[in-house]
């Protein structure tokens, strides 16, 4: 049985074929959506608040013939226990054990979306709740947003790259870090530099010193990078990164010298406030990338957020189009 966990299980070729899927779907061509989708369900399982997730999936799934439902832990349904040998007798009613694979009887497919606790970071790359859920479903299940990636953003920012610069090989993608209100996970820049670096692009990442990657993803961005004979780098001058990119894409996300010191985060973001984007960071022809949702004025600025060189709006677009794309893949057998 197949899973989309994370883009680590996949070759660039077998994500180059679901981008190019998501572009068919897009253009109108049905294709395997509407034979993989119709009368099928999708049950979508949230640990944290979702707007452009949950309605992307949704409206893929009725747009295709299928349906999804939504639940939300804590609200809809019990709060949830995904650790082994525990004695549960705090929070938590229900085990993963048995609600992935009751959940799996009622439905298709699974999906769920649980952040990173920004506690401990070796733990968190362990990405436990979303591998819990995929070790008892007897259906697929999908990574909406896990403690480590966020492969479906990773599709639809290559998806919209390819779209707006008609072609991706050879390009000059730089990730850069911005400045938040609190600490975030680290799942959509690792998904966007994966994904840019298995669809042939040069990768930078910009960032002020502390507030370093995943070793593992960085490990795969640079094998994918030699393999397409593009480059990667790691720089702390985001002016100049910028200014030399095709694609800008920014990213607030917290240090791991920080986790469980939320005070401390706070004043590093304000120490590096001069890191939010503006128009200035952006050459004639570059377009500029957000996953959304994005504070104003502390991770990008109005001037560019709004000018005609950003394509966020697009890129959320591309969200629908993409998970079609990797429903179908994983129902079409």
């Amino acid at each position: 049985m197949r899973h989309w966990l994370s883009m680590l299980d996949y070759e660039p070729t077998v994500l180059a074929d679901l981008v190019e899927a998501a572009q068919r779907l897009k253009r109108g061509e049905l294709g395997t959506a509407a034979d993989a989708l119709r009368g099928r369900i999708l049950t979508m399982i949230f640990f944290n608040p979702s707007l452009r997730t949950r309605t992307s999936f949704e409206a893929a799934m009725l747009r295709y013939g299928g349906h999804a439902i939504c639940l939300n832990v804590g609200g809809d349904t019990w709060k949830l226990e995904h650790r082994d040998g525990v004695m549960m007798d705090g929070i938590c009613s229900e085990h993963v054990r048995e609600a992935a694979p009751v959940l799996s009887r009622y439905g298709d497919l699974l999906a769920v979306r649980t952040f990173a606790a920004l506690e401990d970071a070796a733990e968190d790359a362990e990405d436990r709740i979303i591998r819990a859920f995929a070790r008892f479903a007897t259906v697929p299940v999908i990574n909406m947003e896990s403690a480590v990636e966020h492969p479906c953003q990773g599709l639809a920012d290559w998806m919209t790259v390819d779209e707006k610069l008609r072609g991706t090989r050879g390009r000059r993608f730089v990730l850069t870090w911005a400045p938040h209100v609190k600490g975030l996970p680290m799942a959509v820049p690792h998904s966007a530099a994966l994904a840019a670096a298995a669809a042939g692009m040069h990768v930078t990442i910009a960032h002020p010193p502390g507030y370093e990657l995943n070793g593992t993803i960085l490990e795969r961005v640079a094998g994918w990078c030699a393999a397409a004979g593009t480059r990667v780098a790691v720089t702390t001058d985001q002016r100049a990164a910028c200014r030399a990119a095709d694609v800008v894409y920014v990213k607030s996300w917290g240090s791991a010298a920080f986790y469980g010191d939320p005070g401390g985060q706070r004043d590093s973001f304000a120490d590096h406030a001069d890191w939010t984007v503006g128009a200035g960071h952006l050459g004639r022809e570059a377009i500029l990338l957000h996953c959304l949702p994005v504070r104003r004025n502390v991770v990008i600025a109005d001037e560019a957020l709004d000018d005609r060189r950003s394509v966020v709006i697009e890129q959320a677009e591309n969200r629908m189009w993409a998970q079609a794309a990797v429903l179908s893949h994983l129902l079409a057998g």
